[in-house]
């Protein structure tokens, strides 16, 4: 089921989610709405989707990593769900890319820094515990996604708002 997807100026975006049991993982308590999560983040082309952007207060998302789409010379990542995740800097380089998002419709920033390599924490959907690595775009999009759980969007990690547009034209 394709699910409504929050924009900005919604309070779900901009407050911290709440934790999911692992026990409930575990007992797969969560499938039927990864399934409706997936089904809205195919429908409206997104590389990720968090729960916080279908009005719902947890820290759960998913996500995928197809290089083509971006040009890119990095591994594909298949269909992932993460839940209670977080992220930290590995290392102090950052990179600038541009960065859309499903709850910011029409807009696009031209400039959003984020850490090359990332290290996350995170449980996979059967409730394990998960630590990895990530660089690249592969860190950029789960950066973007686990801001969403804290209550971010990329326009908070801008440094400057010029490089912000629209992605239709209205005229």
């Amino acid at each position: 089921m394709i699910l409504k997807v929050a924009k900005l100026g919604v309070k779900v975006l901009r407050s911290r989610s709440q934790d999911v049991d692992p026990r409930a993982l575990s007992r797969g308590d969560y499938e039927s709405f990864l399934a409706d999560l997936e089904d809205t983040m195919r429908e409206y082309e997104g590389t990720g989707i968090a729960a916080p952007q279908v009005f719902t207060p947890l820290r759960a998302f998913l996500y995928e990593v197809h290089p083509e789409k971006r040009k890119r010379r990095e591994n594909e990542i298949p269909l992932t769900a993460l839940f209670n995740a977080s992220y930290e800097g590995v290392g102090a380089a950052l990179e600038t890319d541009s960065e859309g998002c499903l709850s910011v419709p029409f807009l696009w920033g031209g400039v959003v820094p984020r850490f090359e390599t990332i290290r996350v924490r995170a449980l996979d959907r059967s409730g394990k515990a998960v630590d990895f690595e990530a660089s690249g775009y592969h860190a950029r999009v789960l950066q973007h996604e686990i801001d969403h759980l804290d209550g971010l969007v990329y326009l908070d990690r801008m440094p400057d708002m010029r490089s912000l547009a629209y992605t239709v034209n209205f005229g």
